[in-house]
């Protein structure tokens, strides 16, 4: 494994649980989600260079994969988590 491997798996990891964190918190926290959806997307990121890059290993499949999963989940149970981000960057921009 190279470093953009572990740099996408890890920060999948990390968004995975920011996004755990806000669920068990009470109430919404907007800059948790953000954090946890920015992670999650860099993680993707950093899993396509690695696969341009043609590094070593199955990692990088590992975590684009899981970026696939983890969105649909959240899609999936939580729908309006997706609203609320792209309204609060809306109102941002």
């Amino acid at each position: 494994m190279k470093s953009y491997s572990i740099l996408s798996l890890v920060f999948i990891i990390v968004g995975l649980l920011s996004s755990i964190l806000n669920w068990l918190i009470e109430g919404y926290s907007e800059p948790i989600v953000l954090i946890g959806v920015i992670l999650i997307f860099l993680g993707a990121v950093f899993g396509f260079i690695a696969i341009f890059k043609k590094e070593k290993g199955y990692t990088k499949f590992i975590s684009i994969v899981s970026f696939f999963i983890i969105l649909f989940l959240i899609t999936w149970f939580e729908p309006l988590q997706v609203l609320r981000i792209l309204t609060w960057l809306k109102n941002i921009v």
